[in-house]
């Protein structure tokens, strides 16, 4: 099993490097742009301030000028959701529909190695992906943030960057359960991009489109208070979501990749 991972760690080696590069890069433009936008606090304030609610809630909220609103709604809440998710949700597209593409999956299933092992191998490998690139994001940010003097305690950033970690691994974890059953890889990806961000646009406006309360308590984005978190209201009950819709798919992924015709 240690090998799978060691293997399927090493082809995403480049993958994952450029990954961390775009990241970084991100990062660093947008809180540099903080100090300039921390001295036009007021007066931007007052020209967003004629935006709808709805169309605030999509970025995190109605503050967005401030320390923690400028980091919510530019990085934490928004910016790295978006871009992350498109990495956990290719990764976890393609862990086992790579290898069914390229026909692979037979010649790895012929070694000393069952099922099991394998999707748990594969599933692993992922997890570490996700993990390095969103800490590589959590470290930058967090140094950037004290570089510019943004004033917020750097244990509620981290805080923030594992909800960040645990939201990814969810919207991952939707396209590895759909890969597992062995839909096609384009349809695995494609409902899996609707769950993620139609679940963004649903929990955002939840807060303000009463009727959207309850439909959105099904998405990930639901959970993912981040402006809280930043305030200092760390919610585990959130992290618990996270972690049960998870190991929720894992455990469907695991059920369906065994019982499943691959001839």
């Amino acid at each position: 099993m240690w090998a799978v991972i060691k293997w399927t760690l090493w082809q995403r080696r480049w993958s994952r490097f450029w990954w961390c590069v775009g990241v970084v890069g991100l990062i660093v433009l947008t809180l540099a742009l903080y100090p300039t936008i921390r001295d036009q606090a007021a007066q931007l304030n007052k020209s967003f301030g004629g935006l709808g609610k709805n169309t605030l809630a999509l970025f995190g909220g109605t503050d967005f000028f401030s320390a923690i609103g400028y980091l919510n709604s530019q990085i934490i809440y928004f910016t790295l959701p978006l871009i992350l998710s498109i990495l956990g949700i290719g990764l976890g597209n393609s862990l086992i529909g790579r290898e069914e593409t390229e026909t692979t999956l037979e010649s790895l299933l012929a070694r000393p190695i069952s099922r099991s092992r394998l999707l748990v191998a594969k599933a692993w490998a992922g997890i570490a992906d996700i993990l390095f690139v969103t800490l590589i994001a959590s470290v930058t940010t967090i140094l950037l943030a004290r570089l510019v003097n943004m004033g917020i305690p750097l244990g509620n950033i981290a805080a923030a960057c594992f909800a960040l970690f645990m939201l990814v691994l969810s919207f991952s974890s939707v396209a590895f359960l759909l890969a597992a059953t062995g839909r096609g890889r384009a349809a695995a990806l494609g409902i899996a991009v609707v769950y993620a961000f139609g679940g963004y646009i649903i929990g955002s406006l939840a807060a303000t489109v009463h009727w959207l309360k309850t439909p959105s308590l099904i998405f990930p984005y639901h959970y993912y208070n981040t402006a809280d978190i930043l305030h200092g209201t760390f919610s585990w009950s959130s992290i618990v979501f996270f972690a049960a819709f998870s190991l929720g798919c894992g455990l469907l992924a695991w059920i369906s990749f065994r019982r499943r015709d691959l001839g």
